[in-house]
């Protein structure tokens, strides 16, 4: 009624003009019917509704919030679109902008090819320098040093060449899964197989090695030094057949290492390549003289505090292994370390073995066998057993040279020894029930890494 009102005395269309009297007297009337007008509407908002009425305003209600919730799937929907849009043209231009390039690579492989020529005559020059009656003994040291620095620059450029191969893997994964057929001259698909363990670029003859005689009773072992590094190379007689088993056994506990590395608890594997002149495989792994368990225990005996920091590091491995599908099957004093007294790792194992055939092996300490009940009845090694010999090795740290009784199973009476109940209680779990115990809770035990230690061969406390 207002708007009305207010149309008729402001209307320009109407020819006849109003007085200045007329016009206020006007806007009086209408102000007045206005208000009378907004107190009618307000009397009838007042006024409660019929349920009729309500039932009326309750589904036009409903039926609104209905299309505003259909609106907002549909907003959030072509959200959803444009954003898998904007994403996809992303790829797109990444994709665009990092086609397959294998030229640096084969750079690389070039330049390998160049500096293992010239190690190779270097290494004949010295060995025939070293054969002849009148050599000078200046003369030697400066090839020594020469073939120093190229074997340096060898491994540098190897190293290069895995941050590419690593690259062309990333691109294989995401972009291009032809690229290994596309290039099969590169080698990339032997690569990704070996997890990048695999070189085809490094021989045995570039390495000025030693042969460790004391340690090569099942298998050649010769020791040499890579940038600063001194490294063990482990050889394997392989055929056919088990050359792909070495590759896939060392892939796959490399690819363990490989999700935590230093913080894995397991001895890393360098490299892994192939002998091109005799049916060999080698194993380049980090040598730490005198520091596995065997060689501490016969000089120095760890005390119980570092024992107890070496074994925590050995659960460590222990899981890394577990977690990834991967039973030990050959844990003993030999092949677990003590680095530094304090961090204790777990060595490899014979990638050339089954893990059935690893575990068939009865290893020895003093008249304890590591061996569990179950793989003396037969049955398959697992978990269970690698935690039976973990047992055994803390066992015999915390008693040292106390000797072992041992029931008709062969398995070790831990109630002869003064040990506290914690250090006794664990001991238990591990030799006796090792099915309500993994390496993860083991290693996951707070008092395995305690500083204190109240006495030397007991007292320790887990929880």
């Amino acid at each position: 009624m207002f708007f009305i009102f207010a149309h008729e005395a402001f209307d320009l269309s109407v020819e006849e003009s109003l007085t200045s009297e007329d016009t206020i007297g006007n806007i009086d009337e209408i102000l007045e019917k206005a208000g009378s007008s907004v107190c009618k509407e307000l009397e009838i908002s007042l006024i409660e509704q019929g349920d009729a009425d309500k039932e009326i305003t309750l589904n036009a209600y409903s039926q609104i919030v209905q299309k505003i919730r259909s609106e907002e799937r549909l907003i959030a929907t072509v959200q959803s679109k444009y954003k898998d849009s904007v994403e996809f043209k992303k790829q797109i231009i990444e994709c665009l902008n990092k086609s397959p390039n294998v030229d640096h690579l084969l750079s690389i492989k070039k330049t390998l090819k160049s500096l293992k020529a010239r190690l190779r005559w270097k290494l004949v020059e010295k060995n025939n320098l070293e054969e002849s009656d009148d050599h000078d003994g200046s003369e030697i040291e400066e090839i020594k040093q020469e073939i120093t620095q190229l074997q340096n620059s060898v491994f540098q450029e190897i190293y290069h060449e895995r941050e590419e191969y690593e690259k062309l893997n990333s691109l294989v994964q995401k972009w291009f899964p032809e690229l290994p057929l596309l290039y099969p001259e590169i080698g990339l698909l032997k690569y990704m197989n070996s997890g990048g363990l695999l070189t085809m670029s490094l021989e045995r003859d570039l390495l000025d090695a030693e042969p460790m005689k004391e340690l090569s009773g099942k298998r050649p072992l010769v020791c040499s030094e890579v940038n600063g590094q001194i490294i063990l190379l482990k050889g394997y007689s392989v055929d056919v057949d088990t050359e792909a088993r070495v590759i896939q056994r060392a892939a796959a506990y490399h690819r363990a290492w490989r999700e935590a590395k230093e913080e894995s608890g397991l001895l890393p594997l360098i490299f892994l390549f192939l002998c091109k002149s005799d049916p060999m495989a080698y194993l380049m792994v980090p040598y730490y003289p005198r520091a596995n368990l065997s060689a501490v225990q016969s000089s120095m005996p760890l005390t119980l505090e570092e024992a107890l920091k070496v074994m925590k590091g050995v659960a460590q491995g222990l899981h890394t292994l577990h977690k990834a599908d991967i039973i030990h099957g050959s844990l003993h004093q030999n092949n677990v370390f003590a680095l530094n007294r304090q961090q204790g790792i777990v060595g490899d194992f014979d990638f050339t073995k089954s893990v059935s055939q690893r575990a068939s092996v009865n290893m020895m300490i003093g008249d304890l066998s590591l061996l569990s009940p179950e793989l003396k009845m037969g049955k398959p090694a697992s978990p269970s057993s690698d935690l039976y010999a973990y047992g055994c090795l803390l066992l015999w740290l915390s008693v040292q040279n106390q000797k072992f009784e041992t029931n008709e199973d062969g398995i070790p009476k831990v109630d002869q020894f003064h040990l506290d109940d914690n250090v006794k209680s664990l001991l238990c779990s591990l030799i006796y029930c090792r099915s309500s115990v993994t390496a993860e809770q083991v290693f996951n035990m707070e008092n395995l890494d305690k500083d204190k230690e109240k006495t030397r061969y007991g007292e320790a406390s887990f929880d």
